[in-house]
């Protein structure tokens, strides 16, 4: 993928764009990392920020007309915006003793004549001396300020002017007319006399883009051409670039491009952030003292969007940046070094792809998307890591092969109950399917909707079940689907064209399903992450929760991923830790689920949670072991078939469902943390003891080990009889070996 079509996913988003109020400044002030210094007391680091980027400090607090509060977030918690220029005012107070700040680099040949020593004059010339050009600065009056001259505060001004200048090496030339003349013998000339000056016959030609005129290294801005004051002096930093360019050039134009055109400054809601009135200095005519300003600099929310950050675990954990994730994912797709270096692979594989990043966005982001495309790109290049998909992937295949089945003839509708619920709840799928069909005509299809394909990226199988599912449906006279589960309702809407998609829990709502008492009183509904499109389904969820007598409250943050999204289980086992427990955090209330998924995932962190079915038809207590599912989703389909068919499905008998394997609860427990089946470690010892090929040790241990197409599977175990063994660890790995094992 190029860094065009990855950057495309992300180009809304604007973390890390300066902030509204910096966008109003003329000056783009770093605002909020100087109210941040403010606010710890750090007065001089402050200052020299604030010197730096406003060059006279005490001239820009006193007369800015503080466009900034105008965009100051704090007014959405019903605050004042922040005092700006007070706080500036204050700080340069407070610096009044500090000697300006010089550089220490060499001078340069070139010389530049500023012609007008008003403020925007004199910041040109500032910036222009402290990159060591030699300049002079010319002006009819009989010293420095302009139209500040006249102002009442204007000896506070004089002392900022001369304290800013005091390290440069400046030459003034006041009570002196320039002379066009003794201009031209100047590299360049910036005309700026203020309002009404004389403009030397270059305003015809002026353009305000880059301050450029028809004379060639002339240049022309401030009062003369009707800049305010503010734009004025904040237009010196611009300036000096584009005269410097065109000292090196010969031609004005930016050496580096102004971000300010594309500073849109977004606002955003704060929710959470408590209000903060505004702090007023006891002595108003003295001003901010210094606990007063740092209480009023931290007032600043410090505003920046990163809600992808606060929402995902995952985001917090990598730190990236969005526009820092659409590289790493570009430079991952290239084939040759030193452009792939994989540096997001982990990551790719960590999102739980659940959209939560998208819905807390003010922009609708979808990082998501990225990492979709990251891993079918990854599995089209055979870049992939099949290993971390290889237990889901094999259920899939089993889904769509052995266990799928789609029932004949023609219907009105079709329950579609999805593969984990048939595998972990089969009784409450056989209950609903029956009254379903005791209210309309509902034929049945038990298969995948295809998640763990569409999630490992992996385009074949997604391809293959989709054929599968849409034949179904159509040869079914395309009826209304009634979908179980929320994720296999939104994989279906989003795959088959023309589907009409409904849940179950519509339909028992609807149709007045029974009651059946739940084992608590109170619960709390947690929404899967599937569902945050699906309003309908919630409803219809919480009112058979509510309907069977037990008080329910929707979690605040509804929607968020149980962590079973993305199957980030092996790709990141910490982060699903963690996410896991988070959300079963999230109340201290049992769950009403109405995803299988998030039922196991709950149940095994601990938590006491039941699918909404058994406020329906009565709950199932224990969790199937990975080869109980296995087996569970085999026997509904031989129900349900002889019940529709009066037959059953031909089942191919396996010689390592005989005998006996003994398997110590640590052992089993070991296993299924690491998704490793009863079925791997029978076969693998069947296997092993049929050919002969184990290690054995001096205790009699023996070691088996069975290689699929993407794992290789180890079996620690002790045959203690005829057809009996003891198993004493298992474990599996991705890499393959060489030749077999010898006795």
């Amino acid at each position: 993928m190029e860094l065009q079509e990855t950057r495309s996913v992300v180009e809304r988003c604007f973390r890390g764009e300066a902030a509204s109020c910096e966008c109003a400044c003329p000056f783009h002030l770093e605002i909020r990392a100087i109210l941040k210094k403010m606010a710890r007391g750090r007065w001089p680091a402050a200052y020299r920020d604030l010197s730096q980027a406003l060059l006279f400090p005490a001239v820009v607090g006193a007369l800015c007309p503080q466009p900034c509060r105008e965009r100051c977030q704090r007014v959405t918690r019903g605050d004042e915006p922040l005092a700006m220029a007070a706080l500036e005012r204050a700080c340069a107070a407070f610096n009044a003793a500090a000697p300006a700040e010089g550089f220490q680099i060499p001078p340069k040949s070139q010389r530049v004549a500023v012609v007008g020593a008003g403020p925007a004059g004199l910041a040109c010339a500032l910036v222009l001396a402290r990159k060591k050009y030699g300049v002079t600065v010319f002006d009819s009056a009989p010293g420095w300020g302009g139209h500040l001259r006249d102002h009442p505060e204007f000896p506070l001004f004089e002392a900022d002017f001369r304290k800013q200048f005091a390290a440069q090496s400046v030459d003034f030339r006041f009570a002196a007319a320039a002379e066009a003349a003794e201009l031209e013998g100047f590299d360049a000339v910036y005309v700026a006399t203020g309002d009404g000056g004389e403009d030397f016959g270059l305003r015809a030609g002026w353009d305000p883009a880059d301050f450029t005129t028809e004379k060639p290294g002339w240049f022309l801005g401030g009062g003369v051409c009707g800049m305010p004051l503010m734009e004025s002096i904040a237009a010196a930093q611009q300036l000096s670039q584009l005269i410097e360019a065109y000292l090196m050039t010969g031609r004005a134009a930016l050496i580096v491009a102004s971000d300010s055109a594309k500073c849109e400054g977004h606002m955003m809601d704060h929710p959470g952030v408590p209000s903060a009135p505004l702090v007023a200095p006891a002595d108003p005519t003295a001003g901010y003292t210094k606990d007063e300003a740092k209480a009023e600099a931290a007032r600043c929310m410090q505003c920046v969007c990163d809600r992808c950050f606060a929402q995902c675990e995952m985001m917090a954990q990598y730190n990236k940046t969005p526009e820092q994730l659409a590289a790493a994912i570009s430079g991952d797709s290239h084939t040759t070094p030193p452009f792939s270096n994989c540096t997001a692979t982990r990551q790719t594989y960590s999102c739980n792809l659940c959209g939560a990043c998208a819905r807390v966005c003010p922009e609708g982001v979808d990082l998501g998307e990225l990492f979709r495309m990251s891993r079918e790109d990854r599995w089209k290049q055979g870049k992939w890591v099949p290993g971390l998909f290889d237990y889901w992937l094999r259920a899939l295949d089993l889904n769509d092969g052995e266990a799928f089945y789609a029932e004949s003839g023609q219907h009105e509708y079709l329950f579609f109950p999805g593969c984990q619920l048939s595998a972990i709840l089969p009784e409450q799928v056989m209950r609903s399917l029956a009254f379903l069909r005791s209210k309309a005509d509902v034929g049945v299809v038990l298969g995948c909707c295809g998640a763990p394909a569409v999630w490992a990226g992996d385009l074949d199988r997604r391809q293959r079940n989709l054929g599968k599912l849409r034949t179904a449906w159509e040869e079914m006279g395309r009826p209304t689907v009634v979908a179980a589960c929320a994720t296999c309702a939104d994989m279906l809407r989003r795959r088959i064209d023309g589907v009409t998609v409904v849940s179950l829990y519509e339909k028992l709502a609807e149709w007045n399903a029974p009651t059946a008492e739940l084992p608590f009183a109170e619960a709390a509904l947690f929404d899967p992450c599937s569902a945050q499109a699906d309003p309908e389904m919630h409803s219809a969820v919480l009112a058979l929760a509510e309907k069977s007598g037990c008080r329910t409250e929707e979690l605040s943050d509804g929607g968020s991923c149980c962590g079973y999204g993305g199957l980030i289980r092996l790709a990141n086992q910490e982060l699903y830790g963690k996410v896991a427990a988070k959300r079963s955090a999230e109340s201290e209330k049992p769950y009403i689920v109405y995803c299988a998924n998030c039922l196991e995932v709950f149940r095994r962190e601990g938590k006491t949670a039941e699918h909404v079915l058994a406020a329906v038809f009565g709950g199932e207590t224990a969790l199937p072991s990975l080869r109980e599912k296995r087996r569970n989703a085999l026997a509904l389909k031989a129900r349900i078939m002889e019940e529709a068919e009066g037959k059953v499905p031909d089942t191919e008998a396996r010689p390592w469902d005989a005998g006996e394997y003994v398997f110590p609860p640590e052992v089993l427990a070991g296993m299924e943390e690491k998704l490793i089946s009863e079925d791997d470690i029978r076969e693998d010892i069947w296997r092993a003891e049929r050919e002969q090929s184990y290690f054995v040790d001096e205790t009699g241990l023996r070691t088996a080990c069975l290689q699929r197409e993407v794992l290789t599977f180890w079996a620690d175990y002790r045959r203690t009889g005829e057809e009996r063994y003891e198993i004493a660890g298992a474990y599996c790995h991705r890499m393959h070996l060489g030749g077999g094992a010898d006795t």
